[in-house]
Protein backbone atom coordinates (compact mmCIF):
# COMPACT_ATOMS: atom_id res chain seq x y z
CA UNK A 1 0.00 0.00 0.00
CA UNK A 2 2.99 2.30 0.42
CA UNK A 3 4.02 1.95 -3.22
CA UNK A 4 2.50 4.11 -5.95
CA UNK A 5 0.11 2.45 -8.37
CA UNK A 6 2.01 0.39 -10.95
CA UNK A 7 5.25 0.30 -8.95
CA UNK A 8 4.89 -3.42 -8.19
CA UNK A 9 4.92 -4.17 -11.90
CA UNK A 10 8.05 -2.08 -12.49
CA UNK A 11 9.79 -3.74 -9.55
CA UNK A 12 8.97 -7.19 -10.94
CA UNK A 13 10.85 -6.62 -14.22
CA UNK A 14 14.41 -7.34 -12.91
CA UNK A 15 13.26 -10.65 -11.42
CA UNK A 16 11.60 -11.60 -14.68
CA UNK A 17 14.77 -10.77 -16.60
CA UNK A 18 16.90 -12.92 -14.31
CA UNK A 19 14.58 -15.92 -14.68
CA UNK A 20 13.49 -15.34 -18.26
CA UNK A 21 15.32 -18.35 -19.70
CA UNK A 22 13.57 -20.65 -17.21
CA UNK A 23 10.22 -19.14 -18.26
CA UNK A 24 10.57 -19.37 -22.06
CA UNK A 25 13.46 -21.80 -22.49
CA UNK A 26 17.13 -21.28 -23.31
CA UNK A 27 16.72 -20.60 -27.05
CA UNK A 28 14.02 -17.93 -26.73
CA UNK A 29 15.59 -16.69 -23.52
CA UNK A 30 18.72 -15.67 -25.41
CA UNK A 31 16.82 -13.93 -28.22
CA UNK A 32 14.08 -12.17 -26.22
CA UNK A 33 13.96 -10.05 -23.07
CA UNK A 34 11.16 -8.53 -20.96
CA UNK A 35 11.17 -4.78 -21.36
CA UNK A 36 8.15 -3.40 -19.50
CA UNK A 37 5.08 -4.50 -17.59
CA UNK A 38 2.01 -2.32 -17.49
CA UNK A 39 -1.54 -3.20 -16.46
CA UNK A 40 -0.73 -6.90 -16.65
CA UNK A 41 0.67 -6.75 -20.19
CA UNK A 42 4.32 -7.78 -20.44
CA UNK A 43 6.18 -6.09 -23.28
CA UNK A 44 8.98 -8.28 -24.60
CA UNK A 45 11.60 -7.29 -27.15
CA UNK A 46 12.79 -9.92 -29.58
CA UNK A 47 15.98 -9.73 -31.67
CA UNK A 48 14.38 -11.20 -34.81
CA UNK A 49 10.91 -11.56 -36.25
CA UNK A 50 11.21 -15.36 -36.07
CA UNK A 51 11.92 -15.27 -32.33
CA UNK A 52 9.04 -12.79 -31.91
CA UNK A 53 6.70 -15.15 -33.74
CA UNK A 54 7.90 -18.15 -31.72
CA UNK A 55 7.30 -16.31 -28.45
CA UNK A 56 3.92 -15.01 -29.63
CA UNK A 57 2.82 -18.60 -30.26
CA UNK A 58 3.76 -19.50 -26.65
CA UNK A 59 2.53 -16.21 -25.15
CA UNK A 60 -0.29 -17.67 -23.04
CA UNK A 61 1.87 -20.27 -21.30
CA UNK A 62 4.75 -17.79 -20.95
CA UNK A 63 2.37 -15.25 -19.37
CA UNK A 64 1.20 -17.82 -16.81
CA UNK A 65 4.79 -18.78 -15.98
CA UNK A 66 5.85 -15.13 -15.76
CA UNK A 67 2.92 -14.45 -13.45
CA UNK A 68 4.08 -17.23 -11.10
CA UNK A 69 7.68 -16.00 -11.14
CA UNK A 70 6.80 -12.32 -10.67
CA UNK A 71 4.13 -12.96 -8.07
CA UNK A 72 1.82 -10.47 -9.77
CA UNK A 73 -0.75 -10.99 -12.53
CA UNK A 74 0.59 -11.10 -16.09
CA UNK A 75 -2.45 -11.37 -18.33
CA UNK A 76 -0.74 -11.32 -21.71
CA UNK A 77 2.53 -10.82 -23.55
CA UNK A 78 3.06 -8.35 -26.37
CA UNK A 79 6.16 -9.05 -28.45
CA UNK A 80 7.91 -6.41 -30.55
CA UNK A 81 11.00 -6.74 -32.68
CA UNK A 82 13.81 -4.63 -31.34
CA UNK A 83 17.18 -5.06 -29.82
CA UNK A 84 16.90 -5.89 -26.13
CA UNK A 85 19.02 -3.60 -23.96
CA UNK A 86 22.33 -5.15 -22.85
CA UNK A 87 22.42 -6.73 -19.43
CA UNK A 88 24.99 -6.31 -16.71
CA UNK A 89 26.14 -9.20 -14.54
CA UNK A 90 23.44 -8.37 -11.98
CA UNK A 91 20.73 -8.68 -14.64
CA UNK A 92 19.94 -4.99 -14.72
CA UNK A 93 20.02 -2.91 -17.87
CA UNK A 94 23.06 -0.79 -18.39
CA UNK A 95 22.59 2.93 -18.51
CA UNK A 96 24.70 5.49 -20.14
CA UNK A 97 26.30 7.89 -17.72
CA UNK A 98 24.96 11.40 -18.15
CA UNK A 99 27.37 13.90 -19.63
CA UNK A 100 29.08 15.92 -16.95
CA UNK A 101 28.31 19.61 -17.20
CA UNK A 102 31.13 21.87 -16.06
CA UNK A 103 30.33 25.58 -16.06
CA UNK A 104 32.86 28.20 -17.10
CA UNK A 105 34.82 29.72 -14.23
CA UNK A 106 33.62 33.20 -15.18
CA UNK A 107 29.96 32.09 -14.92
CA UNK A 108 30.55 30.65 -11.45
CA UNK A 109 32.36 33.82 -10.31
CA UNK A 110 29.53 35.98 -11.66
CA UNK A 111 26.93 33.92 -9.79
CA UNK A 112 29.07 33.98 -6.64
CA UNK A 113 29.36 37.78 -6.81
CA UNK A 114 25.57 37.99 -6.82
CA UNK A 115 25.06 35.83 -3.71
CA UNK A 116 28.19 36.16 -1.56
CA UNK A 117 26.81 39.00 0.61
CA UNK A 118 23.91 36.75 1.64
CA UNK A 119 26.30 34.26 3.30
CA UNK A 120 28.52 34.65 6.34
CA UNK A 121 32.30 34.29 5.82
CA UNK A 122 32.17 30.84 7.48
CA UNK A 123 29.69 29.68 4.84
CA UNK A 124 31.73 30.86 1.84
CA UNK A 125 32.23 27.26 0.63
CA UNK A 126 28.45 26.75 0.61
CA UNK A 127 28.01 29.96 -1.37
CA UNK A 128 30.61 28.83 -3.93
CA UNK A 129 28.85 25.49 -4.38
CA UNK A 130 25.52 27.23 -4.80
CA UNK A 131 27.08 29.58 -7.36
CA UNK A 132 28.40 26.57 -9.28
CA UNK A 133 24.95 24.99 -9.22
CA UNK A 134 23.41 28.25 -10.42
CA UNK A 135 25.89 28.41 -13.32
CA UNK A 136 25.08 24.82 -14.33
CA UNK A 137 21.37 25.61 -14.18
CA UNK A 138 21.88 28.63 -16.44
CA UNK A 139 23.82 26.45 -18.90
CA UNK A 140 21.12 23.78 -19.00
CA UNK A 141 18.21 26.23 -19.11
CA UNK A 142 19.53 29.39 -20.78
CA UNK A 143 16.12 30.99 -21.36
CA UNK A 144 14.99 30.75 -17.70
Amino acid sequence: MALPKGAEEKLAIPGLRRKWESIVGPVLGKKTMPDDLEKGVLLVKAETSSSAKALSMRAASAARAASKVAGIPVSSIRVVVGRPAPETSAGMRTRRKPARVIPAKEDVEQAFAGIKEKFSPEKEQVAKRLASLMAVYRMRFPDK
